[in-house]
């Protein structure tokens, strides 16, 4: 049942409606049963392995924090967390599991780092179970995140009981963030998606120009993708008075790679530099060991991402890139935006690529035949490609104005209900009717549920 799906789109109103209705204590047992509900659209089992983890994290904060100034607590912090690290391997990495339990990625590096927030004292641990459930659980970020912290969506579930319900500000933006997480998906990323899997599928077929044109046009799909499921959460989260991290921040815009990944994903990145390079030594213990923190941080992040080598060799190329590009950073700002840009599409290839094999043969071709061999083999019409370029021509005038701190989201909450009615109309109308949608692939299937 994912954000797109017609079972979601029935699914949602219910259990905000029955939000709305139920006494103020009885909220977050519905968000409880809810969340459950959600998980088991996917496969009972997956809502079991979830149950599995919740409790084992919850007991062992509980541990944690009573054994906290002795040495079995951390004994004890280490033996939860390694459990949950196996756990995560077991269904990641094992080749007789078929397919990867919905969002165990992403509560399982929240739940890590719960359990090193209450070894390190930073937060207490949850008592209440139903509570704590709802954190690992919450249905709009359970599926890709963002990684959530404790200190700041668990805060906001303790004070669900006493707090008010949503109001309509928090709706209209709850809705508006949701369209256009809608638009992003449907009108771009899915739309994407159709030539760039007809070349990835059978590059052998295509020339070294239609290879690139794929690579370019993957950056855009992954961003709108991953974007675009992020904020249907965070809008679907305000409906219900929550607010989750922030998890993208113009990251195209982006003059170095360091900065990149201070603008994509937000909550991995933030979570990688406080449970992995600063626990290694960050860059306290001289420039040699600071490199290779960032080396051994950066591999981690690709292991995250998947089995194959290619996600080991994107890793790495993030990792070195941040050590190496250090010595351009008196050049041009446009210079370094450019080299910045090309980098990161270059590596997009590396891990979109099936393989190693794969990877080697594109870059054959890219260097040994730079043509356009078969245009009409990327599967899209000549109306498909202009709707194409209007769509990612919005997203990176979207984020140019962003930049320059003009906030078209703020502006139209400044207009008139009538214009506002109007902006809201166009938005669905376009989604509804120049979405990407049939049988030919999965417009449910969000590309970051795979990691």
């Amino acid at each position: 049942m994912g954000f797109t799906s017609l079972s979601f789109l029935c699914f949602l109103p219910i259990v905000y409606l029955v939000y709305l209705l139920v006494p103020p204590k009885v909220r977050i047992h519905w968000l409880l049963l809810a969340s459950y509900g959600f998980c088991m659209s996917f496969g009972v089992k997956y809502a079991l392995i979830l149950l599995i983890s919740t409790a084992g994290t919850w007991i062992g904060g509980i541990a944690i924090e009573k054994l906290q100034r002795r040495a079995a607590g951390r004994w004890t912090a280490g033996g939860v967390i390694i459990l949950h690290v196996l756990l995560l391997c077991f269904f990641k990495y094992d080749k007789n599991n078929l397919v990867l339990p919905v969002g165990i990625s992403f509560y399982t590096f929240q739940a890590i780092g719960y359990l090193a927030d209450i070894y390190r004292g930073t937060v207490c641990a949850e008592h209440n179970f139903v509570r704590f459930g709802v954190f690992q659980a919450f249905f709009p970020k359970l599926v890709q995140g963002p990684i959530e912290r404790s200190g700041s969506l668990l805060e906001q579930i303790r004070r669900l009981e006493e707090k008010r319900l949503p109001d309509l500000q928090h709706m209209r933006d709850g809705i508006l963030l949701l369209l256009w997480g809608l638009f992003q998906k449907l009108m771009i990323a899915d739309r994407i998606a159709i030539p760039v899997n007809a070349v990835y599928r059978q590059f052998g077929a295509f020339g070294g120009a239609e290879i690139l044109l794929a690579t370019f046009l993957y950056a855009f799909q992954i961003y709108c993708d991953f974007a675009g499921y992020t904020n249907m959460a965070q809008g679907i989260a305000k409906l219900f008075g929550i607010e989750l991290l922030e998890n993208f921040k113009r990251p195209y815009l982006s003059v170095s790679v360091r900065e990149f990944w201070h603008r994509w994903h937000i909550s991995l990145s933030s979570w990688l530099r406080d449970y992995v390079y600063i626990p290694l030594g960050g860059n306290r213990k001289g420039h040699i060991r600071k490199y290779v923190n960032i080396m051994l941080t950066f591999l981690i992040s690709g292991i995250w991402h998947g089995t194959g080598f290619h996600f080991l060799l994107w890793g790495g190329m993030h990792g070195g890139m941040q050590i190496l590009e250090r010595g351009w950073e008196k050049t041009p700002r446009a210079f370094r935006w450019f080299l910045t840009f090309c980098f990161i599409d270059v590596s997009w290839m590396v891990f979109r690529v099936n393989s190693l094999g794969d990877l080697k043969g594109m870059f054959w071709i890219l260097i040994m035949d730079f043509r356009f061999r078969d245009l009409a083999g990327m599967e899209l019409g000549r109306f498909e490609w202009i709707l194409l370029a209007l769509g990612i021509l919005l997203i990176v005038g979207k984020d140019i104005l962003n930049e320059k701190g003009i906030c078209l989201r703020r502006w139209l909450k400044e207009r008139s209900w009538p214009v506002r009615l109007l902006a809201y109309t166009a938005l669905l109308s376009g989604i509804v009717i120049f979405g990407v949608y049939g049988g030919a692939y999965d417009t449910s299937r969000f590309l970051y549920t795979q990691f």
